[in-house]
């Protein structure tokens, strides 16, 4: 007998809670904190600003396959986020002439973290038009540089 009072009265406590009255400079809705808001904030923007311009390219592309779970990709250049690259699509980088670490990382489901991909050195030149290729195999993703008829 003692339990259905217990619930009725926190029933009734719950229900009563809603009917309470709100001064008008008060907002009837609680605001979302600051950690709150964050919570979901799932990946960065990412902008290619500095990869727009310069003497030689890089094309990075996404090799679909099997073991592929379609998530972005986001590459990064000399540890700087270059661009989102999305399963099949490609990427044109133009950076200045020199060596270069093309890498990646893929955020986690909630963005809280990241899942960082290695990158590959590359060395560019204007000349010639370097091609990247992002793959996932059977036992991890990897950058891997190809040759100009592949990728």
């Amino acid at each position: 007998m003692i339990c259905r009072f217990t619930l009725a009265v926190a029933m009734a406590a719950i229900t009563l809670t809603g009917c309470t009255s709100h001064k008008k400079d008060e907002p009837a809705t609680t605001s979302i904190t600051a950690s709150a808001k964050d919570f979901f904030k799932g990946p960065p923007v990412v902008s290619a600003e500095d990869f727009s311009t310069g003497p030689t390219q890089v094309d990075v592309s996404h090799v679909t396959s099997r073991t592929d779970d379609g998530s972005a990709v986001y590459v990064t250049v000399d540890g700087k986020d270059a661009g989102a690259l999305i399963r099949g699509q490609s990427l044109q980088l133009h950076l200045p002439a020199g060596e270069h670490q093309v890498g990646g990382y893929v955020p986690t489901l909630l963005g809280f973290g990241r899942v960082t991909i290695p990158a590959v050195k590359v060395t560019t030149t204007p000349e010639k038009v370097k091609k990247v290729a992002y793959t996932t195999g059977l036992k991890k993703p990897a950058f891997t540089e190809t040759d100009a008829g592949q990728g």
